[in-house]
């Protein structure tokens, strides 16, 4: 206890003996805690945004189609009917939402203009709190019956079939018996979501699609909303023991892109985690060697006078400690600021939605991530320490102080 009451202010004091290298060294590591914090901040609220827009974007957590539905999304792969174990899990937790929908291609057809589109037949109550679409119209409004005759599109479609809401739009597409089947489809509404869904997708209710397709009561596919997200795999794994002859897939294996950017992401930020630590790495190496070299003399005295080479080592690890330890904690409270200020989010603008994430995204604190970045740096860093240390404590005294008497 007395030999650290004497070491922890020598060494504090030895910190500052050359400020400005002191000082570079600390800002070094400061600028890569900082980061380091930053960038995880970012990569999680870009990769929660990815997954949230996918899952919005009417995949949900899961989905059930007929075999084959996936390589042939036509009126010749449906589902007749549900087993009845099935229908009682989709009615249960850890699902909160379910919706059943017809999805097929067809056309649309106004005075001017066509365009091949992607037509989704939908509950519409089912589909609030499940996908996008109860909340995106931005000019008319939202199906009100659940069998009402009408049809959504988006703004940039609409644009393109120089149409818009109140006019009339004919929807072509393949019935079960194999012949085109075509309906006129009064405008109620025009929607706003991303690029790729505004320009290839239109919404009917499930009724007029069904009546329209000539499906009766046969539906394309069952999307299904999780409390959590972290158990898709598992609910997956279940449905399919309980219908056997369909096809059940988690989010992940629906939207591979998603989920291969949300691996990439995570390796980013491995990746910047060991360039920044590299240079932290070399700049404390290089400032710890400088101070050995230039304080060998000091050194020899020392255990001349008796300190022993363990609390030489000690002493040099103290000064590591402090200039870790110092830069480190201000790095990651300037860090946490930074990203609690931006809690409101950050705006990336629309070219976003290109990416598959939102427009806004939401940095977060994650106190396990800071506390992980804040031990690694200091253990790694004194780790790092340790060989200018060790050097300098298996100087022997007396050559050290003749070779200083001869200099």
């Amino acid at each position: 206890m007395d030999t650290l009451k004497l070491i922890v202010p020598l060494a504090w004091r030895n910190v500052w003996r050359n400020p400005r290298r002191t000082g570079l060294t600390m800002l070094a590591i400061f600028v890569a805690v900082l980061s380091m914090v930053l960038m995880g901040a970012f990569m999680r609220a870009w990769s929660r945004s990815a997954l949230v827009e996918t899952i919005n974007n009417l995949t949900g957590h899961g989905q059930i189609h007929a075999p084959g539905y996936l390589d042939d999304p036509s009126v010749d792969h449906r589902i007749h009917q549900l087993p009845v174990a099935l229908q009682q899990t989709l009615a249960q937790a850890p699902i909160v939402h379910m919706a059943q929908r017809v999805r097929v291609p067809a056309m649309l057809k106004t005075e001017r203009e066509s365009a091949p589109v992607e037509l989704y037949g939908i509950q519409p109550r089912a589909e609030e709190g499940l996908s996008f679409i109860a909340d995106a119209v931005i000019d008319g409004r939202y199906f009100q019956a659940p069998d009402e005759r009408g049809i959504l599109l988006g703004a940039q479609l609409a644009k393109r079939l120089q149409t818009q809401r109140g006019r009339r739009l004919l929807v072509l597409s393949q019935g079960i018996d194999g012949t085109i089947q075509e309906r006129a489809y009064p405008i109620i509404g025009i929607f706003s979501a991303t690029s790729l869904l505004e320009k290839t997708t239109v919404y009917l209710t499930l009724p007029q699609a069904q009546s329209l397709l000539q499906m009766g009561s046969d539906i394309s596919e069952i999307a299904y909303r999780l409390d959590h997200e972290d158990a898709a795999a598992a609910v997956a794994r279940t449905l399919a023991s309980q219908a056997p002859n369909l096809q059940v897939l988690a989010w992940d294996a629906l939207q591979p892109f998603t989920k291969a950017m949300l691996k990439m992401s995570d390796g980013s930020m491995l990746i910047w985690i060991l360039v920044s630590f590299g240079v932290v790495s070399f700049g404390l190496m290089n400032t710890l060697l400088m101070a050995v070299f230039e304080r060998v003399h000091e050194f020899g005295l020392l255990q001349a006078l008796g300190m022993r080479p363990q609390w030489l080592l000690l002493q040099l690890l103290m000064e590591s400690t402090w200039m870790i330890g110092l830069a480190t904690g201000l790095g990651l409270i300037v860090g946490v600021v930074l990203v609690l200020s931006a809690a409101d989010g950050i705006n990336l603008g629309i070219g976003a939605s290109y990416l598959g994430v939102a427009q806004v995204v939401y940095p977060r604190v994650d106190a396990g991530e800071v506390a992980l970045i804040g031990g690694s740096v200091l253990v790694l860093g004194l780790l790092t320490s340790l060989y200018p240390a060790i050097k300098a404590a298996s100087q022997v005294p007396m050559e050290v102080l003749s070779k200083a008497a001869q200099a």
